[in-house]
């Protein structure tokens, strides 16, 4: 899904993520998502980037509300 580079991959993994039962699991995609963005960063896509999690952070679903926030805010929990 983040192959598609959009908000509706992104929004599709972030859910999975916070649904995540087994930690591998949850690890995984959490690395998926840090590699996501250093493609991002590493293509000058840092605002792009940005714009999504922004929106997302303001989404529907409490999970990928969460998640937008703590990949927005390293080092912090929402």
């Amino acid at each position: 899904m983040l192959e598609r580079r959009d908000l509706v991959g992104l929004r599709t993994v972030l859910a999975a993520l916070s649904r995540a039962e087994e930690w591998w699991t949850a690890d995984q995609l959490d690395g998926e998502v840090f590699g996501y963005q250093s493609w991002m960063i590493a293509d000058n896509r840092t605002d792009e980037l940005v714009d999504q999690l922004v929106r997302l952070a303001a989404d529907q679903d409490k999970g990928v509300r969460d998640e937008a926030l703590r990949l927005s805010r390293p080092g912090e929990q929402p």
